[in-house]
């Protein structure tokens, strides 16, 4: 994912020897990988870390300079890149000459290489640990949020297969305490039920869903208590009728209503682009550019110009995606009603079994 002007503004270039993260990642996937130093604190590394790494606290890089070898390169890593720049500066003023800094730190690696690497919160976050569950087979994105203080979770569109999602809640500790479905979904199978059933945590539709099982409604401007935080609800019909977008702090959950490149389709059962188009000018497009778009797909499928990307921003969507750069509301409508593929053929069972359970 090409880097939107915001995060490029947060993340410190290091002095010299600065790497980007997709360059680290072939480069560890490499014959001769370089070391991977993790500087940042215990707190920090217990929410999220890089596998395969070596752990010294910046605080201690000093006194322990003999655990680390010679012979390789080292790249520093922190959560955005400053304390590593530090660090990198240290190692070779003692005689390190092959250091770099991984550009963006541990949050910008997990953006662009391995999504299911958790970022805990910024400022803007609301106060959340995010952690993305993309499911190659299907380009589908679920997201788990939790509060890192007092370990309460959220899950977002799970999938069917929910193994994933419980491991990681296990291995962090947490209380799983809502499941939020932004809508019907009709290309997978959803897990709110399996989890539902191993929790006991609640199951939250937006009003309209027509489901046939036990759930909580949200309407426009309520919200979804986890931890400290709350997850705020917009009703974005359009992609479907029930469609919510969930807002936490600066980042929005949005289904299909926007998509990296695109929009989801509102050609397949109740869709309707009217109302798409009224989701997006009146309420995500009144959001900063800076708002993180965290949306239900990623990749080239369904019929959708998505490019490989796992999130991105309002103002980058603003300005590249193929459905909003439509002059104007008339070609909007002819755009997301014309040219599309043939209904899938399974689209109308897995909307039912979806509803049913």
């Amino acid at each position: 994912m090409p880097v939107d002007d915001r995060r490029r503004a947060l993340s410190p270039s290091a002095p010299r020897g600065r790497l980007f993260a997709v360059e680290l990642a072939r480069w560890r996937r490499g014959p001769e990988p370089p070391v991977l130093l993790d500087v940042r604190p215990a707190g920090e590394r217990a929410v999220a870390r890089i596998s395969g790494d070596l752990w010294i606290p910046s605080s201690e890089l000093a006194s322990r300079l003999p655990e680390l070898p010679q012979g390789r390169p080292i790249v520093v890593y922190c959560h955005f890149g400053g304390q590593a720049a530090m660090a990198a500066e240290l190692l070779r003023s003692r005689g390190w000459s092959s250091v770099s800094v991984l550009d963006g730190g541990i949050d910008e690696y997990s953006r662009v290489v391995d999504p299911t690497v958790p970022r805990y919160p910024e400022p803007t976050a609301g106060g959340l640990v995010l952690q993305q569950f993309p499911n190659v087979a299907t380009g589908c994105l679920a997201y788990l949020l939790w509060d890192p203080d007092r370990r309460e979770a959220a899950i977002v569109d799970p999938g069917r297969d929910v193994g994933r999602y419980r491991a990681a809640i296990r291995e962090q500790g947490l209380t799983l305490r809502a499941i939020l479905e932004t809508h019907t979904h009709a290309d997978h199978l959803a897990g709110h039920a399996r989890l539902h059933e191993v929790t006991s945590a609640p199951i939250y539709l937006g009003r309209r869903s027509p489901a046939q099982y036990p759930h909580e409604r949200l309407a426009e401007g309520e919200s979804v208590r986890v931890g400290g935080s709350e997850i705020v609800v917009a009703e974005t019909p359009g992609h479907t009728r029930d469609h919510l977008t969930l807002r936490s702090g600066g980042s929005v959950f949005c289904g299909d209503t926007l998509l990296p490149g695109a929009c989801g389709r509102t050609d397949l059962g109740d869709g309707d682009p009217e109302l798409l188009w009224e989701s997006l000018t009146q309420k995500l497009l009144t959001l900063p550019d800076a708002t993180e778009v965290y949306p239900a797909h990623y990749g080239p499928r369904h019929g959708l110009p998505a490019p490989e990307r796992y999130c991105t921003t309002i103002g980058f969507e603003r300005r590249t995606n193929e459905a909003l750069l439509q002059p104007d509301r008339a070609a909007f409508l002819r755009y997301m009603t014309e040219g599309w593929p043939p209904k899938p053929d399974d689209f109308d069972r897995i909307v039912a079994e979806n509803l049913a359970r």
